[in-house]
C-alpha cells in the first residue's frame, strides 16, 4: 500500500490534558453529530512527511515495537523509531510526532497490530 493522505476519526476525552486517540482510519469518515458530554470525536486528514516518502521510496519497512511504538527499518537495520530508548540504543533518528501519528493510521489502516506475531523484535 503506498504512503498517501488518510483520513482519521479521534476521540478526545473532555478532561483537562487529555491526549487524542486514534479511533478509525477510513476514506468515509464522519464524526458523531451533536454534542457529547464525555469527549470529543474530530476527523482530521493525515499526510506523510517527505521524510517517510523517502523511506518508503527506498523500501523501508514500517511496523509496531511490541510496545506498540512506531519504527521504520530498512536494510535490516532500525533506521527511526518513536522510543528514545530504541534510537539511543541503535543510533537510529527520532520519529517527529507528526509521523508517529501518520504510522499509527496507516499501520492501523492495513490492519498491523503492535501484537502482530510475524515482528520477532520485542524492544521498546
Amino acid at each position: 500500500m503506498p504512503l498517501s493522505p488518510l483520513t482519521v476519526l479521534t476521540y478526545t476525552p473532555a478532561r483537562p490534558g487529555a491526549a487524542s486517540r486514534l479511533v478509525d482510519v477510513g476514506d468515509a469518515l464522519v464524526a458523531p453529530a451533536g454534542p457529547i458530554a464525555h469527549g470529543v470525536y474530530r476527523t482530521h486528514r493525515l499526510a506523510p512527511s517527505a521524510r517517510l516518502l523517502a523511506w518508503a521510496r527506498a523500501g523501508a519497512r514500517f511496523d509496531l515495537s511490541r510496545t506498540g511504538a512506531a519504527r521504520v527499518w530498512a536494510d535490516g537495520s532500525l533506521q527511526a523509531s518513536e522510543c528514545p530508548h530504541e534510537c539511543c540504543a541503535t543510533g537510529a533518528a527520532a520519529l517527529d510526532p507528526e509521523d508517529i501519528a501518520y504510522l499509527g493510521a496507516y499501520l492501523m489502516h492495513q490492519g498491523r497490530r503492535w501484537s502482530d506475531t510475524d515482528d520477532a523484535s520485542p524492544s521498546c
